[in-house]
This record gives structure tokens, sequence and C-alpha cells, in this order.
């Protein structure tokens, strides 16, 4: 049976290491969100009117929403055309994946490697999900960016922490051992506290938890399991170009993670295509 959450004593180690680690906090503007969307009836003129007072948030936030990857008809030219086209919950997950994304871009040191595949992970992520219908490309860019995160706090704290991260990509597992064996505690669990300090969806909390799980199959929530597939998938694509895409985690990985998702034949052959030539829609 699954373990559905961490147990109070990895959480304990996972507040110390991020305490230690002097993560900053997360914008207000993403917590007041959250608290506005928590409503039983969202104010859509509320949440507008908080995105609008971050004038450089919001610029972002239109640039996103008019890229390709959102496909929408028609050109978005304000905060308010944004909430009616894509809804509330859309787009406050696009706002706090742009803040996120804000407060931990240009890490120093080893931490650069990281955040520089964890970009790229988030870009597999959303191709990925435009294969799977019922699924929010912003959710899914959201979690991409931050499931992760917990090796950008251990690239603070471990020597050679990014050399061990890159070396170990075809095997999480032995990654995660590592990490164990160094500080008690892994980037899973860090990275499900961190989320839930700021306040993310508890769905999306608990795919960052059981991201590496080889049984996430067994888990209720079908979002979850979902996310979960996707990341997976995302670090067998990512391992085509470094030739460490049939070691046995990968091969998992891809297996399980098409089977969750449905994915067919055509455009895993597609993703594939997309993943040996480097191009990705951003």
């Amino acid at each position: 049976m699954i373990k559905q959450y961490p147990s109070k004593p990895e959480l304990e180690t996972a507040f110390k290491t991020i305490r230690q680690a002097q993560v900053p906090q997360i914008p207000d503007v993403v917590l007041a969100l959250r608290a506005e969307l928590a409503r039983t009836e969202p104010n859509v003129k509320a949440v507008a009117n908080l995105i609008a007072q971050d004038l450089a948030l919001t610029g972002q936030i239109l640039k996103r929403v008019n890229s390709p990857v959102f496909a929408l008809s028609k050109k978005v030219t304000s905060v308010q055309q944004a909430v009616s086209l894509i809804g509330i919950n859309r787009l406050v997950n696009l706002v706090t994946a742009e803040a996120v994304e804000r407060l931990l871009e240009h890490p120093p040191g080893a931490a650069r490697v990281i955040w520089e595949s964890i970009m790229e992970q988030a870009q597999v992520a959303v191709a990925i999900a435009q294969k799977v219908t019922d699924l929010s490309l912003e959710e899914v860019y959201l979690f991409g960016i931050m499931h992760d995160v917990g090796s950008l706090i251990f690239a603070e704290q471990l020597d050679n922490y990014g050399y061990e991260w890159v070396l170990r990509s075809g095997s999480p597992q032995s990654l995660l051992a590592h990490e164990q064996a160094a500080l008690g505690v892994d980037h899973t669990t860090v990275g499900f506290l961190l989320a839930s300090i700021w306040q993310l969806p508890d769905h999306l909390t608990l795919a960052i938890y059981h991201h590496h799980a080889a049984n996430y199959q067994q888990l209720e929530d079908a979002r979850v399991r979902a996310l979960v597939a996707i990341t997976q998938l995302t670090h067998a694509l990512m391992a085509l170009p470094f030739g460490t895409h049939d070691q046995p985690e990968m091969l998992a990985y891809r297996d399980r993670g098409r089977l969750e998702l449905d994915i067919s034949e055509e455009d895993w052959a597609g993703l594939c295509k997309h993943a040996m030539e480097g191009s990705w829609p951003s």
C-alpha cells in the first residue's frame, strides 16, 4: 500500500532544511489570490485587481497567455480579458507559476544547471499535457517548475550536488538515496513541504511528493496520478538525447506514464522527435 503523505519526522527534517536554506517568501499577491480562490464564490474583479497591482507580473502573464502554447483565438490585452477567456482557476495557476519562476530564477553556482533543466522540464510537461485533453496546461506548467524545487535547495547545502544530480538523472532512486544519506531527507519531501507552505493546491503538493514513486497508480486522485505520469514521461523524454533512456527506471517511467495517460504510438513518436531535436513550445 502506498504511503500518501510524508511522516512527521520526515517533515521536521524537511522544515529544518528549508529554514537553513533561507528560502524566499512567496509574493503576497499569490497568497491573496489563493485565498480568494478558496472562497465559495471567488470575485472575478478582485482577482483581476490583485494581479494588476504588479505591472511586471501582469506583463508576463499577458505574454504567456498570448503565446502559441495557449492558442487563443484572439489577442488578450488585459487581465480582465484573460480572466474571462481562461477562467479564474487557470489564471491563478498561471500567476503562481510566473511568480515562482521570478522567485527562483538566476540561482547561484550549481543550482543554475538544475534550474535550467527544471525550466526545460516544464516545457516538456506542457507538450505532453497537450496530448491529454482534460489537463490544465497552467497547472502542469506550475507543477513542472515546482516538482524539483527541493533539488535547488539541496544544491546550496551539499557540495557537488549539481554533479550528482546530473550523474544520477537516469536513476532517480539513486539520487533520492544519495540525498537521504547526506541530509536525512529527499527533494520530494522538501518540495512537498515548500509547496504546502506556499499554499499550492493539495493535489499538486501530493504529486510533488510522489513524482518519483514506482507505485503511484495506487493513488486515488486521478489528478495526482496524471501529474506524476507527466513528470515521469518528461524524465524519460529528456533522457533520450543523452542515451540514458534505456535505463530500467526510465523504461519503467515511460511505460507507466504512457499507460496512465493513454499516450498513443503516434503522439509518443512525435514527442520523442521533439526531444531529440530539443524543440519544445515556449
